[in-house]
């Protein structure tokens, strides 16, 4: 853990972006790919039922299962909001990074063409998705994840909307007027 922090502060703020959005497009499908066997999980044990002799809890698999596995795989549900927030929490520190971006106005304009190439690999990411939602096994997991298939399918739209929102940061962080610097400073 602590060599990628070292990577990341020797590549800087551009890596952390792009593994960013690339930990966006693949956390849905993570989530999907687990909901997916958790319900598969579930219509299996359903599925089954065996008798327990001389237990004084349980008379059968499905009493002993409703009692410790199903409360386990009803929690699948919230996968999906995990999914949204993990989604909300990337963006805001991508929001952040791209505020910090304005420290020099080099590294705002390089920002400003990182993001260029951040929508082209959205374009990329986005046809990629498209074409794995043409199988009808990954749709079905997909089906339960609806903010993370609009995004996905806009994801060009939403890797330039983020980006261009870091930039706008980066620019009023770049011009904001220091605040505790000696009054000979700010006379003009």
């Amino acid at each position: 853990m602590l060599e990628v922090l070292d990577d990341l502060k020797r590549y800087g703020i551009f890596v952390a972006v792009a593994l960013s959005i690339l930990i966006i497009a693949l956390s849905g499908v993570v989530f999907g790919f687990t909901y997916f066997l958790m319900d598969v999980t579930e219509d299996a044990f359903l599925s089954t039922s065996c008798d327990i002799d001389n237990n004084s809890l349980v008379d059968s698999c499905q009493d002993l299962w409703e009692l410790s596995l199903y409360p386990f795989l009803a929690l699948k549900t919230i996968l999906v909001w995990l999914n949204f927030l993990f989604i909300f929490g990337l963006v805001i520190a991508l929001l952040v990074l791209g505020y910090l971006s304005g420290k020099s106005g080099a590294l705002l304009g390089v920002m400003m063409a990182f993001v260029g190439g951040i929508t082209y690999l959205g374009i990329e990411l986005s046809n990629l998705y498209r074409t794995l939602l043409e199988n009808a096994i990954f749709r079905g997991m997909m089906v339960e994840f609806t903010v993370y298939n609009k995004i996905m399918l806009n994801f060009p739209w939403f890797t330039f909307f983020v980006g261009l929102f870091a930039v706008i940061l980066g620019m009023v962080n770049f011009q904001r007027t220091k605040v505790n610097s000696p009054i000979n400073e700010l006379d003009y």
